[in-house]
């Protein structure tokens, strides 16, 4: 496991792309989740996945909020279909129905901020990735390219 120091993403260590601790806010409240850049071993970090950071580190606040607006609204659209598929006994549990953005906090935990590779594309892909009670195995993501809100679904829309 190797460790570098970048002047934009600070000290990072090697787990299969550059890692390190990163706290976002996260309804109201500070949450430390891993920034993640993915790289193969050996290969520099692109310019665009700096700039993608530099971005949404400086408009972070901005960027959580339309995470949540856009989980909330991906929520509604889903729930439904979930509490049909959990069934009686787990769909209030893990898929309960809502009204307000703030209800989705318990069922919801942010645990990664990945900055893609844009592949000469110099694209910024930005995607922050949640454990979530009504899909535990696919997990959810919230993606972003060059500033926009491109895509709510499961992790896999930016692994």
């Amino acid at each position: 496991m190797g460790i570098m120091k970048d002047d934009v993403m600070g000290q990072m260590s090697y787990e299969y792309g550059w890692v390190r601790n990163y706290s976002i806010p996260f309804f109201g409240e500070s949450v430390d989740v891993q920034l993640v850049v993915p790289c193969d071993e050996g290969d520099e970090i692109e310019e665009a996945q700096r700039a993608a950071f530099l971005h949404f580190d400086a408009n972070k606040s901005l960027y959580m909020q339309q995470t949540q607006e856009a989980i909330f609204n991906h929520y509604l659209e889903v729930c439904e279909e979930y509490r049909e598929r959990l069934g009686g006994q787990f769909a209030d549990k893990m898929a309960p129905i809502v009204t307000e953005e703030i209800q989705l906090k318990p069922l919801i935990k942010p645990t990664q901020v990945i900055i893609q590779q844009s592949f000469s594309s110099n694209q910024r892909v930005v995607g922050v990735l949640f454990d979530c009670s009504w899909e535990p195995e696919l997990g959810l993501a919230v993606k972003f390219v060059n500033s926009d809100l491109d895509e709510v679904g499961p992790q896999d829309i930016v692994l």
